[in-house]
């Protein structure tokens, strides 16, 4: 039988209550394959007298090219619309935001909130991808960045 979702690596027992008993599991292993690119999960079930391993592709478990700060913030339930949190790479802050759409009026303006674009308030200054050329900066709503004399590669806003 396949597993549900919340409970990937067995069906644990149940009491009479419902609450699992996850204590008569013992020795939870972890192994990468030498590449990397899967993970083992195994354990030994003492009521039903029975070892399991699962095999994970870590490419759908993980963001491994996401490089973030705080980790912590990915798929916390809120969303984060800076990046690199709000990148592809990112899972669109695991989840936490919607995938990006396009601006009706704008050419290649994606966004997760077509609202926020020309409402007449400057979504947090400078956060990508709203205060972009392409958004242009958030249907005006934001200034125009200029460069910094003497720092060309430098832009204010």
């Amino acid at each position: 039988t396949k597993n549900p979702p919340h409970r990937p690596y067995t069906l644990l027992p149940m009491n009479s209550k419902g609450i699992i008993v996850g204590e008569i599991i013992l020795g939870y292993e972890l192994e990468f394959s030498i590449d990397g690119s899967t993970l083992a999960v195994g354990g030994y079930d003492l009521v039903r007298d029975f070892g399991f391993v699962k095999v994970y592709d870590v490419r759908e478990l993980f963001y491994v090219d996401c490089t973030v700060e705080k980790p912590g913030k990915i798929g916390n339930g809120f969303c984060d619309f800076s990046e690199p949190y709000y990148s592809e790479e990112c899972g669109y802050d695991g989840g936490d935001c919607g995938l990006p759409v396009l601006v009706e009026g704008y050419d290649n303006c994606m966004v997760p909130e077509p609202t926020f674009i020309g409402n007449g308030f400057c979504y947090v200054d400078g956060v990508l991808p709203f205060s972009s050329e392409q958004c242009e900066f958030d249907g005006g709503d934001c200034p125009i960045p200029s460069p910094v004399e003497g720092y060309p590669n430098c832009l204010v806003s």
